[in-house]
């Protein structure tokens, strides 16, 4: 299995040197859905904490976005095909009841959520109808559009919710900032995995046992500070080879094709 990465650039590089152009927020998520992608390919902007907008063929989704989307963002998101926002839990850098809010209104996409998010949604987000709110529930899956959905119990500070996202023959799992749990049920060829700061849980070593269950093809870390970053790329390399490690900046956005 071949991998490549690309960044996406939304503006020209001088062809003597080898210079990222300054990318504004708006225009970063926008490079997501300008890019041309295959039944392969795996775009997405990492927007910071474990907030992370993928779209596939298949469509968008959205996964904790928190308080991270401007509202260009959700300018951005009203003209795509948004099937899903996925909830881990209900802390802040995750969830805010006002944000979902907003999105929801940006894009009618379906919410799935943990269960006390999902609470929280039902009891005072009346704007979002039923048939729009899903409860995670572990052990079984939820099919949203073109995406299958299965959510997995995983370990934090209060109840969180991990998902493993098939989008046709492709797989990814997201693990919020969960300690590690046991996920030898879920092999994912994408994995955004947790490596620490700010949460009380995530670490470089339960990031390294997720990955050995996952056994990704490519890894994107969330959730970390440099050092944990190194860290957890330092062990990966030596026990998953053939396992690439990236570490996402805020607000950017890559393809990662799967062959």
């Amino acid at each position: 299995m071949k991998l490549r990465v690309f960044v996406l650039l939304c503006s020209l590089v001088p062809a003597v040197a080898f210079v990222p152009p300054t990318i504004s927020a708006q225009d970063d998520l926008a490079a997501v859905f300008s890019a041309k992608l295959t039944e392969k390919d795996v775009a997405f902007t990492f927007l910071q904490f474990s907030g992370v907008v993928i779209r596939t063929t298949k469509g968008t989704i959205v996964i904790d976005p928190a308080e991270l989307l401007t509202p260009a963002d959700l300018e951005v998101l009203k003209r795509q095909n948004v099937s899903a926002v996925l909830y881990t839990h209900r802390h802040g850098d995750h969830y805010t009841l006002r944000s979902a809010l907003a999105i929801f209104a940006a894009t009618n996409a379906t919410i799935v959520a943990e269960s006390t998010v999902a609470a929280d949604l039902a009891e005072r987000g009346s704007a979002i109808p039923p048939a729009k709110l899903i409860a995670a529930a572990a052990g079984g899956t939820v099919k949203v559009g073109d995406f299958t959905i299965a959510p997995v119990t995983g370990q934090h500070i209060g109840p969180i919710t991990l998902y493993q996202i098939t989008s046709g023959d492709l797989t990814i799992f997201h693990a919020g900032d969960s300690a590690y749990v046991p996920l030898k049920a879920y092999p994912s060829a994408l994995a955004f995995l947790p490596t620490g700061d700010p949460s009380p849980t995530a670490s470089p070593k339960a990031a390294l046992s997720m990955a050995l269950d996952l056994k990704p093809r490519h890894i994107v870390t969330i959730h970390g500070s440099t050092a944990q970053n190194d860290e957890f790329k330092r062990s990966v390399t030596k026990v998953l080879p053939g396992t690439a490690v990236e570490f996402a900046a805020a607000r950017q956005s890559r393809i990662v094709t799967l062959h």
